[in-house]
């Protein structure tokens, strides 16, 4: 790798999105830099647009338990981003050579992640990428860094096309079920707060909640499924620690922990008493420290008997015959929530492996082709692996195909959808 006016010392890691190198700049030898060459290739100047943003954004987080990037560069058709080097082990490297991590190391690390992610929030920035490889630890004082804050991959997007086993294991087994782009709900701070629960979960028990190599199969499970209990898998962890990881873990938004700081405080009250009398005894999670933090209850409400009729047709769907078509229409006034009403296909779809597409059909002769360019990044050919890339390929082809205007003669079209 050359990368002008940079001097490369060594490769530290590489997935298939992106390889990290230890370099400097040629005119500051001392200064060690990481750089992360994306390989996501012709990022849309939108994009790169979106990463300087955020990276301006994040200068205001001058902490030393966060290393931000510094810039971004361009090389050919290559994205990279540059941020300060610090020696030290990511935190899935440490907990292998340890796990399962014993009740003092896990303290340390464990208020000190929170004590991060309580700075990064509270400069309104969600981090959206909490796994233990965004975590760096020094192995002798068990210091830690929270890094990687910008990736060229956007999980909502592509989450249940790529069947790459580093994406899988290293990403979306810490995705929260919001960052899924199964379900509508915002993307909040306490979506980090479910991704640091699955990294404690598997600091204490060495194995992760949920995994499958299939992605709908996984996000089934962030979506639906219930994982056992850390005290079920190793007796040793006190009953309210293992009661806080399960807050954390809450499928509803609302339901977990609201703040990093009301984290930290029953963190260290369950260090301080462990570490002074061995125990640590029940008492009320998040009893203090939520702060003024407005919670978006994530129910829909008020459309019970609509949404009831939405998931019938869909199991009549796919109990019928092979092959079987249903449709529906829902009309209404914009912002009255016929999307949201929508989105409660994305579990059950979820369910039974099935992919869910949507379009805009507007009055204008551009109306086809803004739904086929939203059809066509189902078969990008970085999001598919060889296993999934024949239906990735096939169904945007049979959806253009099928939807084309001149397929069809006007004559033809329901009166619903006529100018």
């Amino acid at each position: 790798m050359i990368i002008s006016n940079y001097e490369i010392v060594e490769k530290m890691a590489e997935t298939p999105h992106a390889a990290v190198y230890k370099a400097y700049r040629k005119t500051i030898p001392e200064h060690m830099l990481a750089i992360k060459v994306l390989k996501e290739n012709f990022l849309s100047d939108y994009k790169k647009s979106q990463i300087r943003q955020k990276i301006e954004h994040l200068r205001i987080l001058k902490d030393p338990l966060v290393i931000t990037p510094l810039s971004l560069g361009e090389k050919e058709n290559n994205c990279f981003i540059t941020q300060d080097f610090l020696e030290g082990k990511t935190l899935d490297k440490l907990v292998e050579e340890r796990s399962p991590i014993n009740l003092t190391d896990f303290f340390i690390v464990a208020c000190r992640v929170a004590e991060a992610l309580g700075k990064v929030h509270s400069a309104g920035i969600i981090h959206g990428g909490i796994k233990p490889q965004n975590i760096l630890v020094t192995p002798g004082t068990l210091d830690i860094r929270l890094i990687d804050f910008i990736s060229a991959l956007d999980v909502r997007d592509v989450s249940h096309f790529i069947y790459d086993h580093c994406f899988v294991r290293g990403t979306l087994a810490y995705t929260s079920p919001e960052q899924t782009g199964r379900i509508s709900h915002r993307v909040v701070f306490s979506s980090d707060l479910y991704s640091l629960g699955i990294v404690f979960y598997e600091m204490l028990t060495g194995r992760l909640p949920y995994y499958s190599e299939d992605p709908l199969e996984l996000i089934h499970s962030h979506l639906a499924k219930e994982a056992p209990g850390v005290l079920e898998l190793n007796p040793a962890i006190p009953i309210v620690l293992s009661e806080v990881i399960a807050k954390l873990m809450f499928k509803e938004p609302e339901k977990r922990y609201q703040t990093s700081s009301g984290l930290l405080a029953d963190l260290e009250r369950c260090r301080d008493e462990y570490l002074t009398t061995g125990t640590i005894r029940e008492f009320l999670l998040e009893s203090h420290g939520s702060g003024q933090r407005v919670v978006f209850l994530s129910r829909m409400i008020g459309r019970d008997q609509e949404a009831e009729i939405v998931l019938k047709e869909y199991e009549s769907a796919c109990g019928g015959p092979l092959g079987a078509f249903r449709s529906i229409f829902i009309s209404g006034l914009p912002g009255i929530g016929k999307t949201r009403l929508i989105q409660e296909l994305q579990k059950p779809i979820v369910k039974h492996k099935g992919y869910f597409t949507s379009g805009k059909f507007l009055r204008s002769s551009a109306a086809c082709s803004t739904f086929s360019c939203r059809i066509s990044k189902m078969s990008s050919p970085s999001s598919c692996s060889k296993r999934a890339r024949t239906g990735c390929t096939r169904w945007p082809l049979s959806m253009r195909n099928y939807i084309n205007p001149n397929r069809w003669p006007r004559s033809t079209w329901p009166n619903t959808f006529k100018a």
